[in-house]
C-alpha cells in the first residue's frame, strides 16, 4: 500500500440525491486538510456537480458516466493513488479497481467489495450521516473534528438571487422566511395546511416574506399551501441546486421536512427548523447549532428504523407529524432568534 505521504492525486465518489451529496462535504474538508497540497476531485451523479462546483477544496468536479468503458477512461487517465469512495457499492469500488487506483478505500459492506478494497471500513449507521463519512477517511489516519457540511454559492448562483429578490421586491429589508413542504414520500410530509398557517403565523409576528420552495413535481402542493394563507407568498420552483443554495443562503429562517433543501440550508449556515415524523432522528437530525429539530419525543422507532423500513410504518408517521401544531413550530423560531 501506497505511503500516505506519497498521495498527491485522490478521487472521492458518492452518487447520491442531494442531501446525502451536501452531507459528505466535510469529507471534503478533512481531506484538503491534511493533503494541503493534492490535486482533489469528485465524482457526482449527473446534476449534483452545482452542489460541489464552488467548493475551494476541490480542483475538479467528475461527472458520473453510464458509459463503463468512458468511465474507466475518465478515471484512468486521470492516475489517481487513492479513491475514497463514500458508498457501499461494489460497482464503484470494481470501477477504481478496473482503473487501476493503488489506494481504494470504502466501506466493507459492499458485496465482495472488500476483496478488491486496500481499507474497508464498517458502515455504521447508528450515528450521523456526516460521521459515517467521515469514518472512511479517518480509517486513514485523517482525522476531523468539524463534520458540519458547507456549500458554497458561486457568482453566478449570487447574481441570480439578486435578480430574484429584486424583481419579486423581496429586497425592501423585510426578513425572507422559506418554508418547503415537499419530501420524497407523502408520510414524511407535515400537512399542508399545518405549513399555509404556519406561513402566515410567520408573516404576522415578522412582517416577513414567504417563500415557498418545492421540488421536481411539488407545484401543486405548493400551490395548495399557497391558497390556504391568508398572506401571498412566492413560489419557487424549477432552479437549479445552485440557485437553491443562493436562495437558501439569504433567507433568514428555513423551515423543512426531513428532505435534501433542509440539508442544504444547514449547510448555507442558515438557521433551520426540521421536522421530523418519519425518519431515523440520530442519523439524519442537524446536530449543529443555529438549527432546531421537532420530532414527536415518545416515538421510538425515530431513532431505531432505516429510511427503507419506515414504509411499513406509515399510519405512525402521519400520527408523529399530526402532533406537530404551527404554534410549536413558532415556538422553536422564537428560540433560535433569541
Amino acid at each position: 500500500m501506497l505511503n500516505l505521504e506519497q498521495i498527491n492525486r485522490i478521487l472521492i465518489i458518492r452518487l447520491a440525491p442531494l442531501g446525502e451529496t451536501v452531507l459528505t462535504t466535510p469529507v471534503i474538508r478533512a481531506l484538503r486538510h491534511h493533503f494541503r497540497e493534492a490535486y482533489i476531485a469528485y465524482m457526482v451523479a449527473p446534476t449534483r456537480e452545482d452542489l460541489v462546483s464552488a467548493n475551494p477544496h476541490l480542483n475538479e468536479v467528475l461527472t458520473y458516466q453510464m458509459s463503463v468503458p468512458k468511465l474507466i477512461y475518465q478515471i484512468a487517465r486521470r492516475k489517481f493513488q487513492m479513491a475514497v469512495i463514500l458508498q457501499p457499492t461494489f460497482r464503484l469500488v470494481l470501477h477504481t479497481f478496473l482503473s487501476r487506483i493503488p489506494l481504494r478505500v470504502g466501506f466493507e459492506t459492499n458485496t465482495g467489495g472488500e476483496r478488491l478494497l486496500s481499507v474497508a471500513v464498517p458502515n455504521n449507521t447508528q450515528q450521523h450521516e456526516t460521521q459515517r463519512y467521515l469514518d472512511v477517511v479517518r480509517a486513514l489516519g485523517v482525522e476531523s473534528t468539524d463534520d458540519e457540511p458547507e456549500v458554497f454559492v458561486n457568482s453566478e448562483g449570487k447574481t441570480w438571487i439578486d435578480n430574484l429578490l429584486k424583481n419579486q421586491k423581496l429586497d425592501d429589508g423585510k426578513p425572507v422566511i422559506g418554508i418547503n413542504p415537499g419530501a420524497a414520500t407523502v408520510y414524511r410530509r407535515w400537512d399542508a395546511a399545518n405549513f399555509a398557517v404556519l406561513g402566515d403565523l410567520l408573516h404576522e409576528a415578522y412582517r416577513a416574506h414567504i417563500v415557498i420552495t418545492t421540488g421536481p413535481r411539488e407545484g401543486e402542493l405548493a400551490d395548495q399551501v399557497a391558497q390556504q394563507m391568508s398572506h401571498s407568498p412566492v413560489i419557487i420552483d424549477q432552479v437549479t441546486p445552485m440557485q437553491l443554495a443562493a436562495l437558501l443562503q439569504r433567507c433568514n429562517f428555513y423551515i423543512s421536512n426531513d428532505t435534501g433543501p433542509m440539508h442544504l440550508s444547514t449547510a448555507v449556515k442558515t438557521p433551520t427548523v426540521a421536522l421530523f415524523g418519519a425518519s431515523n432522528l440520530i442519523q439524519w437530525a442537524p446536530p449543529w447549532e443555529k438549527h432546531a429539530v421537532i420530532a414527536p419525543k415518545e416515538c421510538t422507532l425515530m431513532k431505531t428504523l432505516s429510511s427503507k423500513e419506515w414504509d411499513a410504518h406509515s399510519d405512525r408517521a402521519r400520527e408523529n407529524f399530526a402532533a406537530i401544531t404551527p404554534d410549536t413550530v413558532m415556538i422553536a423560531v422564537e428560540k433560535l432568534i433569541k
